[in-house]
């Protein structure tokens, strides 16, 4: 019996269930609603809430056929109405003074929950009366305000420059490298700055949607990567999971994100008392909630049984929660890296927002508009995306800021480091380890013992580069501003130019460090001049 014949026929049922299978009492007041989503009605300004037991009515009905993150909103909506009106009742009057309270810029709220409270009356539960419901439909109220942060190019919520997304990057591989962060932190900060997509898709990503094909046409093989992206609004939508869109990516990624999911099976086998069948692995989550797991292994006695039965019951279940998510790009990112903004000069700090304002604005800026926006966006249709192609006066004001001292030397530039010769270098004595320019000129040594396909321009900007202190980096840094010169000449796009802009900071850096390092050498032997 569903929740919504239980409700109008008997007002005491306490079972519920959510659209994706969670249970929970309708008369208690907390409702686990998700994996770690708890619905709390026992605190302020719910808890004296004269028709709290409507309202919960209400979110019920909506649990059964709307996704829980529209539930959520329309809580904490109502919950700001509440509390900002201190009311026990719901009127015109307490309405209208909200609406007065929230300007031009959160107005948005009393439409989200105008909904809630049409269908509350439409219902028949008590609360809302016919009067309140005449005066919400004479309304004309303003949506949400999209896009302000894109369109000024904010440094602190909007898109990130060309050269920090490059810090960024770079930052996770070597980080990833010197194990430094997981294969989950790397995986998600490469998947949220090269698709653009939501932080709920990545959640309900699985191991089956990252697909790879071969075609061949006269004897040229071409290989193919698809990640299946799980929609993020399924707000009406029957079952997780039930909607995608297919987007293409590169060899990179993929591996990236195959090697993740070699891991996770690994480590998801390791617990159970029988391993996973391939079929049954891909249905294992690409981000998964490991506390969860591990709760529910050991509560199960690590039963392969009980483990997919759960999983299938709950599809949600063990799939890494929006909490979990976050901390996952932020807490070893904020332990682990020394970035800062090049236009705050402040830690850079990582957002899955930011990352996809920073996709969208470099997709625009390559030429994609309208529908082929919306869908690289994954959005249903392209209502939303014209803020990414929109330019404002202050994001004119940003470009000139930037434009006009865009090389600054920023310490962060170089990630290895300077020595005063070749054989205070690791591998010094080792000739293979010297980098040399185009011109054959030896700048330095590396300090790796791996394989590197990279040329000596990826050096610079390498932790385990060690330049000299009087090599030529001067020559070096003419080459790359005259290839530069070659790229603006022949009018390929900013992207495209600016992706050297952090080489360059390494090589002007390297040259400030070794103009500081001389001059230090040269005080240091004059004071020892004057005291021999």
């Amino acid at each position: 019996m569903n929740t919504s014949q239980t409700l109008g026929a008997n007002p005491n049922t306490k079972l519920c269930h959510t659209k994706y299978g969670y249970e929970f009492d309708l008369l208690s007041d907390r409702w686990v609603v998700d994996a770690g989503v708890i619905l709390h009605f026992d605190r302020q300004p719910f808890s004296d809430f004269c028709y709290k037991l409507e309202l919960k009515k209400c979110f019920a009905r909506y649990l059964e056929t709307h996704s829980v993150d529209h539930v959520k909103n329309l809580k904490n909506c109502f919950g700001n109405y509440l509390k900002n009106q201190s009311t026990q009742k719901i009127s015109v009057l307490t309405l209208a003074a909200w609406r007065e309270s929230l300007g031009y810029e959160k107005e948005y709220l009393l439409g989200a929950i105008r909904g809630l409270l049409y269908s509350w009356e439409q219902w028949g539960f008590d609360g809302v009366d016919s009067a309140t419901i005449d005066w919400l439909e004479e309304q004309k109220i303003r949506g949400n305000t999209k896009g302000k942060s894109v369109r000024t190019w904010c440094p602190y919520s909007g898109p990130y420059t060309s050269t920090e997304l490059g810090w960024i990057l770079e930052w996770a591989t070597d980080a990833l490298r010197e194990r430094e962060i997981s294969y989950d932190t790397h995986a998600a900060i490469y998947l949220l700055a090269t698709t653009g997509q939501r932080s709920i898709q990545l959640r309900k990503l699985r191991a089956k949607d990252l697909l790879a094909s071969k075609d061949e046409v006269n004897g040229n093989v071409s290989e193919n990567f698809v990640l299946r992206v799980p929609m993020a609004k399924e707000r009406m939508a029957k079952h997780y999971r039930s909607e995608f869109i297919e987007k293409p990516i590169n060899r990179s990624l993929y591996m990236v994100l195959a090697n993740l999911r070699e891991n996770n099976l690994i480590r998801i086998n390791s617990f159970l008392d029988e391993p996973l069948t391939r079929n049954e692995a891909m249905e294992m989550p690409l981000f998964p909630s490991w506390i969860m797991l591990k709760r529910f292994f050991k509560q199960s006695e690590a039963s392969k049984r009980l483990f997919l039965e759960m999983h299938a019951n709950k599809s949600s279940y063990f799939h890494v929660t929006e909490y979990a998510f976050r901390e996952l790009i932020s807490y070893e990112y904020i332990s682990q890296c020394p970035l800062v903004s090049e236009v705050t000069g402040e830690p850079l700090i990582l957002s899955s927002r930011r990352f996809r304002y920073t996709y969208g604005t470099n997709c625009a800026k390559m030429g994609l508009t309208g529908r082929s926006l919306a869908y690289a966006l994954g959005h249903r249709d392209n209502q939303n995306v014209n803020h990414y192609v929109e330019t404002s006066p202050e994001i004119a004001d940003r470009i000139n800021e930037l434009m006009e001292g865009p090389l600054t030397v920023i310490a962060q530039a170089l990630a290895g480091t300077l020595v005063d010769n070749e054989v205070d270098a690791t591998r010094g004595d080792d000739p293979r380890a010297r980098i040399k320019t185009s011109n054959m000129e030896n700048v330095g040594t590396c300090g790796s013992y791996e394989f590197c396909p990279s040329g000596w321009r990826s050096c610079y900007t390498c932790r385990r580069f060690q330049p000299w202190l009087d090599a030529p980096h001067e020559d070096a840094l003419e080459e790359v501003l005259e290839h530069r010169k070659i790229m603006i000449d022949a009018g390929c796009s900013e992207l495209v130019i600016h992706s050297s802009d952090r080489l360059v900071l390494a090589i002007r850096k390297v040259i400030e460090l070794c103009i500081q390092r001389n001059k230090d050498l040269a005080d240091k032997y004059m004071i020892e001049g004057e005291c021999w």
